[in-house]
């Protein structure tokens, strides 16, 4: 059992999906027309839904309407004798007297807000919308906005299993089965490497600084340093891929490359040369080329601009993937 304020890493739920198909504004609004139908539902209102003739937007933030409070004996009576006027429950959460009052009556352990955010995937093999989903429970928002008695106690793990049942549940709907989580901040950097794969990568220098790479690279994202993090993950796909080709292939670039017998090796070669050898899934290959591409601005001199979050630990979980996968 848990007391005190919660650490919103330990309770904030995040998980992606993959919606395949043509990436259009049309499709786009259409998924996001039938997300809305869904959410509504549930019992979840959005400012975000779709609007004809509107440019669309690529978040979508849907709040579970609180319940009504109880009615009066003159309400109810009111009510028996059908003069009561039936209000619209989305002004529960402009109302803030009726919201707040709504809160607290909301189970700890259910969603309380949910984000979508949509992101355009091109791949060689697939196209289609890359789906981040967070739901931060209804736990979280009492300690935000009801400040709650210092003896008010909470199970951490049941909040966090009910909101991953939830979005699980919720993107069922949609016939999506999640390609990364659920998880939480907390429990995303807890998935490492097997330790039959650090093992064999620990086996060559290559490996090594692949493993170097990821350690300080989780490091970082800790930190919220969100760029050196990026950074990290980028050279460790490189090393990875390397240590590949030299274990595997009996290929090492790097020294026919300090030979002169070829250029300059980089990310987008090394990228290409795991195409080709097809090892990896081609989910992943997909991943690492959409890097290569629609993302080049991640990779060049290992610097960007303005990143999110579930952006970096996208890059992280294909670093994971790949690795696994390879090996």
């Amino acid at each position: 059992m848990g007391s005190g304020e919660p650490n919103s890493e330990e309770l904030i739920v995040k998980a992606q999906y993959f919606f395949p198909i043509e990436p259009t504004e049309e499709n786009l609004r259409k998924i996001q027309n039938r997300l809305t139908q869904i959410m509504m539902e549930e019992g979840f209102h959005t400012g975000d839904a779709p609007l004809p003739f509107m440019t669309i937007d690529r978040t979508m933030e849907f709040l579970k309407v609180p319940p009504a409070s109880e009615n009066s004996r003159w309400e109810n009576l009111k009510e028996s004798l059908g003069f009561s006027e039936e209000k619209d429950p989305r002004e529960r959460l402009t109302n803030r007297e009726e919201f707040l009052d709504g809160l607290g009556r909301l189970v700890d352990d259910y969603p309380f807000r949910i984000v979508f955010r949509f992101k355009t995937f091109h791949g060689e093999e697939v196209e289609g919308y890359d789906i981040f989903v967070e739901s931060t429970p209804a736990l979280l928002q009492k300690y935000r906005q009801l400040n709650p008695h210092s003896d008010y106690s909470y199970n951490i793990d049941n909040v966090v299993d009910q909101n991953k049942r939830e979005i699980t549940r919720i993107l069922g709907r949609l016939e999506l089965e999640p390609t990364h989580g659920p998880y939480t901040e907390a429990e995303s950097l807890d998935s490492r490497l097997s330790e039959s794969t650090v093992e064999k990568l620990d086996q060559h220098q290559y490996g090594r600084a692949a493993i170097q790479y990821i350690n300080e690279g989780d490091q970082c994202l800790q930190q919220s340093l969100l760029n050196a993090a990026l950074s990290c993950y980028i050279q460790g796909i490189e090393w990875v891929i390397l240590y590949y080709e030299v274990t595997e292939q009996n290929e090492d670039l790097l020294e026919k490359q300090q030979q002169g017998q070829i250029g300059p090796v980089y990310f987008t070669d090394l990228v290409d040369k795991i195409s080709e050898d097809t090892v990896a899934s081609q989910k992943t290959v997909s991943k690492l080329n959409n890097f290569n591409s629609a993302e080049r601005r991640w990779v060049a001199h290992h610097k960007s601009g303005q990143l999110e979050r579930q952006d970096v630990e996208n890059v992280r979980s294909t670093l994971l993937r790949l690795t696994e996968e390879i090996l």
